[in-house]
């Protein structure tokens, strides 16, 4: 075995060697690499042999390969990417193969097998592995349906000859149907080319005639009314398979009265002028309109109880989204809509994205209030209904008071939660309130939870920045800084008020990200990384200040506190190392 694995070592070494020579890995990585890789081969030349050792040489190889072309990308290194690539999917499809020789049942690994070839382009070696399958896994539907459009590629009968043999098998299976169907019309399409019209109008019977009868032993054979919903769209643009639709669509409606879905499909159609019983779709989009109401009405009236809520908020999300996009009947739509809350809310509990939506279509200010209030009396904890409330106090300049009074009420039933509704009464106080009032609300919110907290303090000092001196910003900054929890942002907006200044003093802008480091340093490799940006932007500042500051010596410092304070994160420890190595970026924002 040993020898075995040296062996397939040794036609690794002029990869690594490779590896090393354009710089896309550094020694110890390439040490680290064989390390691993021997690793690998011994588990799987072993005397027990797991399904799992595969797996993990298998990924470790295509991690690779993918850390390799990020390095390029990065690095800009494109020597040898052929040679390279190209060895490491070698020896990927040879542990494939070996693992398939000794696992020849595992269905999920020969798939696997499959898809790697085919993203390869190792073409024959899938078409191969394709029959294998196929003599190996046939009582598995998605081989056929996975053999078939891969075949598809460069025969469509080919693929649809191969689904036949599929169906004799898998007589129950709705993929494959739903395939051969749309294989069918791909062939259909292509036989179209050049237009010929007797021509294609002998294809459209041809297709036609297959088609129906796919549909026939569907319906013998399959008792699923979602493959049928499915048919019925795939074929919805094709005109001279109507009759077909109007075949499925009675089936539907006979069959499967009772699921909510079959009246969404069947509204659908009828907006789309696809109408049921069949007549000429007239121009007008309030026709289309009030057939497809009338479809979910019908569906609200034939459908059990148990089902109904479920498709009124199909109905209440059908007329939303008709809202959205169609102009022309917008008022009409937007009436019917605003009747269709009214009745909903009467007649079950309505989610609370129905209430928000409903309060920003009314334009009476009372049924605004009366819609919110009702809302929340439903979701107490929605940050959006209390906001709205909050909004619709304002905009009636309701009193600072009351304003305040739903505030508190909101913070009550949102606790933690309550971050939004905080921006919200500050953007109310800084418009209308002193100043001595705006920083009573600030200092209240950053004594709250640190999910509330930290959104506020970086507002905050700069709000005190602005509006008196950054002198006593740089206290607030300290004071709330040092004070826990800790807030990342807080520093970063503390460094950019620092860049902001006339005059830049190095010392007060170099302390918030000396903090951020000594605060987050064990956790976010960026703060390092921050660090090290400000001192290559602003070295000649540096030096101008301090005649002893070297830029060198400051980045090897960095990065050695960077990487004592990471050692316990390896993956963190890694993205640093990425980030450091690549060339320096002064014009990336911090």
């Amino acid at each position: 075995m040993a020898e075995h694995v040296q062996k397939h070592l040794e036609s690794l070494v002029n990869v690594i060697q490779e590896m090393q020579r354009v710089n896309i890995y550094t020694p110890t990585e390439t040490r680290a690499m064989i390390k691993a890789y021997k690793s690998h081969e011994v588990k799987i030349n072993g005397p027990v042999k797991t399904r799992q050792d595969y797996k993990e040489y298998i990924k470790f190889l295509k991690d690779l390969i993918t850390n390799i072309k990020l390095r390029r990308a990065k690095l800009k290194v494109q020597f040898r990417k052929g040679y390279i690539e190209d060895h490491l999917l070698r020896i990927m499809k040879q542990i494939y193969e070996i693992a398939i020789q000794n696992f020849a049942n595992d269905f999920d690994l020969s798939l696997a097998y499959f898809n790697f070839c085919k993203e390869s382009n190792f073409n024959h070696t899938a078409s191969l592995a394709i029959n294998n399958m196929i003599r190996n896994f046939a009582k598995k539907p998605e081989t056929w349906t996975v053999g078939a459009s891969w075949f598809m590629k460069h025969d469509v009968k080919q693929a649809i000859s191969l689904l036949h043999k599929g169906l004799t098998i898998h007589p129950c299976s709705s993929d494959l149907y739903i395939q051969i169907i749309e294989m069918e019309l791909m062939c259909k399409e292509k036989a179209d080319w050049p237009v010929d019209p007797e021509k294609v109008e002998q294809q459209e019977q041809t297709c036609y005639s297959k088609i129906d009868t796919y549909v026939d032993t569907l319906f013998l054979n399959i008792n699923n009314y979602q493959c049928l919903v499915e048919v019925v769209n795939i074929l919805d643009q094709h005109c001279f398979a109507r009759p077909i639709q109007e075949k499925i669509i009675k089936t539907l409606t006979t069959q499967y009265r009772n699921e909510e879905k079959v009246w969404g499909i069947l509204a659908d159609r009828e907006w789309k002028g696809r109408h049921y019983p069949y007549q000429e779709p007239p121009t007008s989009l309030h026709f289309r309109l009030e057939k497809c109401i009338k479809k979910f009405e019908e569906g609200l009236s034939e459908i059990e109880q148990r089902r109904k809520n479920t498709l009124r908020e199909m109905y209440l999300d059908y007329l939303i989204a008709l809202h959205r996009q169609e102009d022309s009947c917008n008022s009409y739509i937007k009436d019917h809509l605003l009747k269709k809350f009214h009745e909903a809310k009467d007649l079950t509990v309505l989610a609370e994205r129905y209430y928000i939506i409903w309060a920003k279509l009314e334009t009476d200010e009372r049924l605004v209030v009366s819609i919110v209030e009702d809302g929340l009396a439903m979701n107490p904890d929605s940050v959006d209904l209390w906001i709205l409330k909050l909004r619709c106090l304002v905009v009636r300049n309701a009193s600072s008071e009351e304003i305040n009074q739903v505030f508190k009420n909101g913070l009550e039933k949102l606790k933690d939660k309550a971050g939004p509704l905080w921006q919200m009464i500050l953007n109310y106080h800084i418009v209308a309130s002193p100043n001595s009032v705006i920083e009573r609300v600030y200092r209240d919110a950053i004594s709250q939870p640190k999910e509330i907290a930290n959104c506020i303090k970086p507002d905050y000092i700069e709000w005190v920045a602005l509006n008196k001196d950054v002198n006593i910003a740089r206290e607030v900054y300290k004071e709330l800084a040092n004070r826990e929890p800790y807030c990342k942002e807080l520093h970063t907006k503390m460094y950019k008020l620092e860049t902001n200044e006339v005059i830049i003093n190095v010392e007060h802008m170099e302390y918030p990200m000396l903090l951020a480091c000594k605060q987050f340093g064990n956790e976010d490799p960026d703060v390092w990384i921050n660090l090290r940006n400000m001192y290559y932007q602003y070295n000649q500042a540096f030096q101008d200040y301090d005649e002893t500051f070297d830029l060198n010596e400051k980045t090897l410092k960095i990065r050695q506190e960077a990487e004592a304070s990471l050692k316990s994160n390896v993956i963190m420890l890694a993205d640093f190392r990425d980030k450091f190595d690549a060339p320096v970026n002064i014009e990336c924002e911090i």
